[in-house]
């Protein structure tokens, strides 16, 4: 068992030349971050209040740990005690807190009782753009040079030498080979140098260089991660993402890994049975195919080193500008996409707001970034421009970069009153209000050229994110906004609002108000024909909400009023395989 880190808490003083090294960087730096607790306790006294103080985790340790060492061993328990120790003292003195997954959140919430509010995901990731994909010419190739057959079929794991690898390994080599021998599985990486095995259609790689490692997974046609415990992402799932190996994984392996609903790998029971039968079904060379390539845009959008350190780097760049005050009241968080004129509208609105405890939080998915991002308004501004496309990540990534204790969401072709901000903080009084849906006002109502967007009739229902507020910790614990309603956007805000609704009151309020304007029907995204295109989402939002869905469906009434409408509905029931209820059924036949 390795245990040189979890040690380096009481040894560390032995290094002094590290440590006098450390305690000179932190002298002049803005912001420390530790990407472990194990050094924290050596240095505790060395930082300032000035300096933003950030604990980057790479698992929840004292769960890691706790499952990898005996208590029952007076060292070991003497070790896990201090893992504890040492990760509770750095979480309580941070600023911040980063985590791998919205799983490790909680249960750092649970286990420590951190603040929700001062912790943000932040995911593990890898290279992708440094990634060859291989073609079949390439694949061969490989194949050639580590002497595989080129008509095999060929399975690989890549681990380090860490516990819960190697029991996922053994099982592989033990309950799934025997049962296949006509597929080769490789073990690839340090998880294999303690191994042994006498089965034929095994084949154990020892550790690999990053060359090495980029050729296995080239030569292979699939991946399996059979992983039954450990804490934080699994890297290696990216590793096969990134280069389009489809993935047979426990729940265990893919924790963390958010897909937008794409069919990027295939989540089976811990079990032999299972997993022979998904790895069968991958015989499929379309279904390898279709996967990989998800399996890919997975990687780019959400889990590129590339992409997720510029958002990073934006985060710790807004936290550094504000060291030494106080976190603003409000988060204005305003996703934008080609609209850059009427965020000039926007600005000028929120420059007239009474409140003025209140940031600014722009997510910007355009082609170009906004000219109006380095100009002085007033308030503070944290601008991000991003070439992922998605209102519902660009919203999730607005409220990681907002530093305020609540999230006021708005839309960027909309126009709050000045009261607006000012308003809402009196609902805010009341702690047992965790959100506050605001009234949305539009014009140009009975227009079929035009598409007015209001709330006006659907109080307490639809909920909308052109005027939606929440407390920043309410916003994390729930996870954000789904991303399975993205491409394209819809519903994620009623989705958020009724699962908001289990927690808390969330009141309307017809007293904090926002003008949005209606779009003209001429613009491609604002037709009728393209707007109707997202009630496929429908069928995601009754499977998670069925009463509260029928209840809308029969307030909204678009059944009767949505060219469209029942085509997209039906197409998204059976694209995510949900059966339509009896009553949608009939009600659509009348």
């Amino acid at each position: 068992k390795t245990v040189i880190d979890i040690a380096f808490s009481t040894q560390g003083v032995l290094s002094t030349d590290y440590l006098n090294k450390v305690r000179e960087s932190i002298s002049y730096s803005d912001v420390v971050i530790f990407s472990h607790p194990w050094v924290y306790p050596l240095v505790r006294d060395d930082l300032k209040p000035s300096q933003v103080v950030i604990y980057d985790s790479q698992n929840v340790e004292g769960y890691l740990r706790a499952q990898l060492l005996n208590e029952n061993d007076s060292i070991e328990s003497k070790l896990l005690r201090h893992v504890v120790q040492d990760e509770n003292n750095v979480g309580w003195a941070a600023d911040w807190i980063l985590t791998c997954s919205h799983e490790d959140m909680l249960r750092f919430h649970r286990v420590y009782g951190f603040p929700l509010d001062k912790m943000r995901v932040v995911p593990n990731g890898v290279m992708a753009f440094n990634t060859i994909q291989p073609t079949l010419e390439m694949k061969c190739a490989m194949r050639k040079e580590i002497d595989i057959d080129i008509s095999s079929y060929v399975a690989i794991f890549i681990g380090s030498p860490y516990g819960p690898n190697s029991e996922a390994a053994q099982f592989i080599v033990q309950e799934i080979a025997p049962i296949m021998p006509e597929i080769l599985f490789v073990i690839a990486g340090g998880v294999g140098q303690d191994m042994k095995s006498d089965q034929p259609n095994v084949r154990i790689t020892g550790g690999l260089s990053e060359e090495d490692k980029n050729k296995w997974l080239c030569a292979c046609d699939i991946a399996v991660n059979p992983m039954m415990s450990g804490s934080g992402t699994n890297i290696k799932m990216f590793d096969f993402m990134s280069v389009g190996l489809p993935v047979v994984t426990t729940a265990v392996g893919a924790r963390g890994i958010e897909t937008g609903g794409r069919n990027a790998f295939l989540i089976v029971e811990p079990t032999p049975h299972a997993f022979v039968a998904a790895i069968e079904s991958l015989r499929n060379h379309e279904l390898r195919e279709e996967i990989g390539k998800e399996s890919r845009r997975c990687v780019e959008d959400g889990y590129a080193w590339e992409r997720i350190s510029a958002q990073l780097g934006c985060f710790i760049d807004a936290r550094r500008r504000c060291a030494g005050q106080p976190k603003p009241l409000f988060s204005v968080v305003v996703p934008t996409y080609e609209r850059h004129n009427q965020l000039d509208e926007l600005f000028g609105c929120l420059q007239k707001q009474i409140e003025r405890d209140f940031e600014v939080v722009i997510v910007d998915q355009s082609l170009q970034p906004w000219y109006g991002a380095e100009r002085s308004y007033g308030f503070p501004l944290t601008y991000y421009h991003s070439p992922v496309k998605g209102a519902v990540r660009a919203r999730n990534t607005g409220a990681m970069l907002a530093q305020g204790d609540i999230i006021a969401f708005v839309d960027d072709d909309c126009q709050p009153e000045e009261e607006w901000l000012f308003k809402a903080r009196a609902y805010f009084l009341d702690p047992a209000v965790i959100g506050v849906e605001g009234l949305i006002y539009s014009d140009h109502l009975d227009e079929p050229e035009w598409r007015p967007v209001t709330n006006v009739g659907f109080e307490g229902i639809g909920f909308m994110t052109a005027n939606l507020l929440v407390r920043s910790y309410v916003f994390q614990y729930l996870g954000g906004f789904d991303l399975q309603f993205d491409q394209p956007h819809f519903r994620e805000d009623t989705d958020f609002g009724w699962r908001m609704l289990g927690l808390g009151k969330v009141p309307y309020a017809k007293d904090i108000r926002v003008y949005h304007p209606a779009q003209p029907r001429n613009k491609e995204r604002e037709s009728a024909e393209s707007r109707a295109r997202f009630f496929e989402k429908d069928a995601l939002l009754y499977k998670k909400h069925p009463e509260r869905y029928k209840k809308l469906f029969l307030c909204e009434r678009h059944y009767e009023l949505s060219p469209g409408f029942e085509d997209n509905l039906r197409r998204g029931f059976e694209l995510h395989n949900v059966v339509l209820p009896d009553w949608l059924e009939s009600r659509l036949k009348q």
